[in-house]
């Protein structure tokens, strides 16, 4: 099923919106990741980053839901939810809409929804420093063309 005029005009303006929070948190990241140049960065400023970068897949994922919802509208297994809905924006369904995001992007996105879901859920988890400085801070800054591929992927 093809979307109407208002259903592509209402997804194009939730993308819009969730990529201007994601912009407004890219500016609070690039402020942050500085702190953990520290050789012992500060338990706030880690956490701080762990938030941002929770709110960021967030974000994210509420673009891929009305973009799942518009198009193709179920998942199959709820207790795997999340990462259906992900692996789904990898798909270019045909007669339906392409892939809304490339391939080299998997496994960071991957690896992001993963964090989100630690963070949310786990009450005794211990930021590592070194994992932020070589893992997901370093590979946000290379990653982030998702803003493009979300819009690109509503235009097509």
């Amino acid at each position: 099923m093809k979307p109407d005029t208002a259903q592509l005009a209402s997804l194009g303006a939730v993308i819009t919106e969730d990529l201007a929070a994601i912009e407004r948190l890219n500016v609070e990241l690039s402020q942050l990741i500085a702190s953990l140049a520290a050789p012992e960065p500060e338990f706030r400023d880690m956490a701080a980053v762990a938030y941002v970068l929770h709110n960021v897949y967030c974000a994210l994922e509420s673009g891929f839901e009305q973009i799942s919802r518009t198009f193709e509208n179920h998942i199959t297994d709820p207790a795997q939810w999340h990462r259906e809905l992900l692996a789904k924006m990898f798909l270019e369904i045909p007669a339906v809409r392409p892939a809304v995001l490339p391939a080299d992007l998997r496994g960071f996105l991957n690896d992001l929804r993963g964090f989100r879901h630690l963070f949310r859920h786990s009450y005794d988890f211990q930021l590592d420093p070194e994992k932020f400085r070589g893992g997901l801070t370093a590979d946000y800054a290379d990653k982030r063309r998702w803003g493009r591929c979300l819009c690109g992927g509503v235009r097509r």
